[in-house]
């Protein structure tokens, strides 16, 4: 009879046991809701050439949730630690491999993230001329980035397309997503109408790099593809799917012409996105957000290195991080970088080919 008050008590004491752990799990699930997250991207190499400043933002390097509490440090040989970035400036005495590494802490000078990377100093090129066929959209149409890339490299590097100027030609057309270039899009400069875009084939019904280089008897030495910034959204996979649909076919046709791949870059602040308006004075951006496109990129930028990072005779360039997104951007404009924005687009992407571009070709 003593037994029942023992097995009744017990089974209260395991019932309340197990109130109070669905009370704790319950409790931890809201308060993951108001503990900041954080996630990051640094690629496994970084490339500054001698002569050129390439600088790495904390504010696109990571994306937060409240962006405030987070410390970020960086730690290599070479380089300066700043308040908002990690810079560096090429020179001749510092040409070598370094290792780069970023560490993040929280609120409580707890590490929250940790990374490592190989920071190269690179001579600039000096073995021979290559031609660069550039696609994308209107961060790739007519800008100033081609021709300050040609002087840097002190004419070694020239730009082929059926657009633009001799020396600095392209294939870069506003408002084109990835997917574009997978159809028979047509393009429209000015409301004029250039027909459907050169790499489209009709018979095929495909894109298809043996037909562009029939049809418009362009032959270039590197092909680099900068595409992301229209189409942009929460799911980047339809971008990254069109994009390998592009360097597959290149690859059935070039077995080893080197492909870059240049990650878009972010967008300017929430006033340039809320007050950028059309012509006819609509709103160019309605309902978009800064901390959402910011998401947008971090995860196009994670996905793009899954896909392709290791990828022989693929190269990524890390534009997204080191456009200060902040500052230079045109008046107005939360897509369209200004003079300055175009400096940093040049020295960024020369500076990856003087660290990658002969090795590529040599294979």
């Amino acid at each position: 009879m003593k037994q029942k008050p023992f097995r009744v008590l017990t089974a209260v004491f395991s019932l309340l046991l197990l109130a109070m752990l669905v009370w704790n799990i319950s409790l931890q699930r809201e308060l993951k809701q108001y503990k900041p997250q954080i996630e990051a991207y640094l690629p496994k190499d970084i490339y500054v050439a001698v002569g050129s400043t390439i600088e790495l933002y904390n504010d696109q390097v990571a994306w937060a949730g409240i962006r405030e509490g987070y410390s970020f440090n960086w730690d290599c040989p070479v380089g300066e630690n700043l308040q908002d970035r990690f810079s560096v400036t090429g020179k001749e005495e510092q040409v070598g491999d370094y290792p780069l590494t970023l560490t993040i802490y929280d609120y409580n000078v707890n590490e929250a993230l940790a990374f490592t990377s190989t920071l190269h100093v690179v001579e600039q090129l000096t073995e021979s001329e290559y031609s660069i066929m550039n696609m994308g959209d209107s961060l790739s149409n007519g800008r100033e980035w081609y021709r300050t890339i040609y002087h840097l490299s002190d004419g070694q590097i020239t730009f082929t397309g059926t657009r633009g100027w001799e020396r600095y030609s392209h294939e870069g057309r506003s408002g084109f997503t990835a997917e574009d270039y997978l159809k028979p899009t047509e393009y429209f400069s000015e409301g004029v109408s250039e027909g459907v875009h050169p790499f489209y084939d009709p018979v095929q019904d495909m894109f298809d790099w043996n037909y562009y280089k029939l049809f418009t008897g362009k032959d270039p030495d590197v092909i680099q593809i900068f595409l992301g910034t229209n189409g942009l959204r929460d799911d980047p996979s339809e971008t990254v799917d069109a994009i390998g649909q592009m360097v597959k076919n290149i690859r059935r046709h070039d077995k080893k012409i080197p492909i870059y791949l240049v990650n878009t870059i972010y967008w300017g602040d929430q006033e340039k996105i809320g007050t950028m308006v059309r012509q006819d004075g609509t709103a160019f951006l309605p309902g978009e957000f800064k901390s959402r496109s910011d998401k947008r990129i971090m995860d196009l930028m994670k996905a793009m290195d899954k896909r392709f990072g290791n990828m022989d005779g693929v190269t990524l360039i890390p534009l997204a991080l080191m456009h200060n997104s902040r500052d230079n951007f045109r008046e107005g404009d939360a897509l369209h970088p200004g003079e300055e924005g175009d400096q940093q687009f040049a020295e960024v992407m020369y500076s990856v080919y003087c660290g990658t571009l002969n090795e590529q070709l040599r294979h």
